[in-house]
């Protein structure tokens, strides 16, 4: 009855963090017209870390890796954000929401196939067939959406980058879950993330402080960061976190198209990025794959 209860409660988490995360790409696309990729990010992380310090400093929640071996969770956070966001961000810089929505619903397959590798959970014919489906479709809306001059080369290797790192962490993720606590985990990759990315942003601007101040003064930039920081990164990360150490890797990532539709609808209503009836074939094709991918369990799978 308690892993039941467990399951449904991972399964909640799951729907939580890929609605949270499907506004993400409006968001990062909004705060970017007032602060580089960097900037963006630094704030984004440097604010989760404070928040989610203070229940540590409150002596509410404890971090306890003392006598761990935390190369993986260096490995975790290596992955995302480090590698992750550079490739998210740039990615969307040089594409559009739309795009960068649906090449990030690769991110279930090519997770199933790192679980295959590293988590024994083999595959099974059908899944291969709508993983090709799902990458035939993203083939197809960038040739589509390239033709408009929206979608750049650079952009797609940048979320190529995305994918495969967003699909490390999710595997690490889970495989770490037994030794280090949904806490520890999201507090070690936010300040990981926060320092890198500071670096970084400083290192961008050549330690000018104004600059990396002044988008402060734009009040849809602040609200953005405060969605990407608290909605996206601490609530969210927490929910993923918890959902993948509480529930199978593939029924949690099954839930991903939650991402793609809330992506692609916000990009086209909100920022009117344009969307053919062949788009839409493709974002049809790529949902269908990875339903598909979810639907048929991986071999010697209870």
């Amino acid at each position: 009855m308690t892993r039941s209860k467990n399951h449904v409660k991972a399964m909640l988490a799951a729907v939580g963090v890929y609605t949270l995360w499907g506004f993400s790409f409006l968001a990062s696309k909004l705060a970017q017209e007032s602060a580089t990729p960097f900037v963006l990010i630094a704030y984004r992380f440097d604010l989760a870390v404070l928040v989610l310090s203070i229940p540590v400093i409150l002596g509410k929640v404890k971090i306890r890796l003392r006598g761990k071996n935390i190369k993986p969770l260096l490995l975790l956070g290596a992955m995302e954000p480090c590698i992750y966001f550079i490739g998210e961000q740039y990615g969307l810089r040089y594409t559009n929401s739309a795009f960068s929505g649906l090449m990030i619903a690769v991110i279930p397959i090519v997770t199933l196939i790192m679980a295959a590798a590293f988590l024994k959970d083999r595959p099974s014919r059908a899944q291969w067939l709508f993983s090709l489906l799902s990458i035939a479709g993203i083939a197809l809306i960038s040739v589509v959406e390239n033709s408009g001059g929206q979608v750049q080369f650079i952009g797609v290797i940048f979320l190529i980058a995305a994918v495969i790192s967003g699909s490390a962490y999710g595997v690490i993720s889970r495989g770490i879950s037994d030794e280090f606590s949904v806490y520890e985990r999201t507090y070690f990759m936010q300040l990981m993330g926060g320092v890198f990315y500071t670096v970084l942003a400083f290192a961008e601007h050549r330690g000018d402080l104004g600059a990396i101040i002044a988008p402060l003064a734009n009040a849809d930039f602040v609200a953005a960061v405060l969605y990407l920081s608290l909605g996206a990164s601490v609530a969210g990360y927490s929910l993923f976190n918890y959902a993948v150490a509480n529930a199978p890797m593939a029924n949690v990532i099954s839930l991903c198209n939650l991402t793609t539709v809330i992506s692609v609808a916000a990009g086209i209503v909100l920022l009117g990025e344009p969307f053919s009836p062949v788009s839409l074939i493709a974002m049809f094709a790529v949902l269908v794959g990875i339903w598909g991918v979810q639907k048929f369990p991986p071999k010697e799978q209870n």
